[in-house]
């Protein structure tokens, strides 16, 4: 089972650190990371907007945003940071089969990375409007025996 605990994914500072985001890209071409966990990673890395907007705009449109599932880049060494898409639009509510996606994506990312670890804020929860419950069940099968810890406010 991946591991829940209270506290911010950022503290961890070694890994993979992994914020819930969306596919909606702003006029100049950064991606909306403007709330809860996506807001407090741009907000430590000021960059990532403007970098997830150029990795994001190489995905499938699926008209009004896009789809990517997971976007990662190294921000130091031995640190990366990343988004794990929850929801297509921003003002949506989060979606499971959007998020089972992307956990597939992050699950691959893992063996073809052996020894990371990942350090992720709840997905779907707070401002996406999903139980922990019912997400855990869609992560629990494909993330369950892989090193993620989610972390909880």
């Amino acid at each position: 089972m991946a591991r829940v605990v209270k506290g911010n994914f950022l503290s961890a500072g070694r890994g993979l650190l992994l914020a819930a985001g969306n596919g909606v890209l702003r006029g100049d071409g950064t991606l909306v990371m403007g709330a809860g966990s996506a807001k407090a990673l741009a907000r430590a890395y000021p960059h990532l907007p403007r970098v997830f907007g150029r990795m994001a705009r190489g995905t499938p449109n699926m008209g009004g945003w896009h789809l990517y599932g997971l976007i990662i880049i190294q921000v130091a060494p031995g640190l990366q940071a990343g988004l794990f898409q929850t929801k297509g639009d921003w003002r949506s509510p989060a979606d499971l089969s959007l998020i089972t996606y992307s956990a597939r994506r992050l699950a691959e990312w893992l063996s073809n990375n052996p020894g990371q670890e990942v350090h992720m804020a709840f997905p779907g929860v707070g401002l996406g409007g999903l139980e922990e419950g019912e997400v855990l069940e869609v992560l629990e099968p494909i993330l369950g025996d892989l090193p993620v810890t989610l972390y909880k406010q």
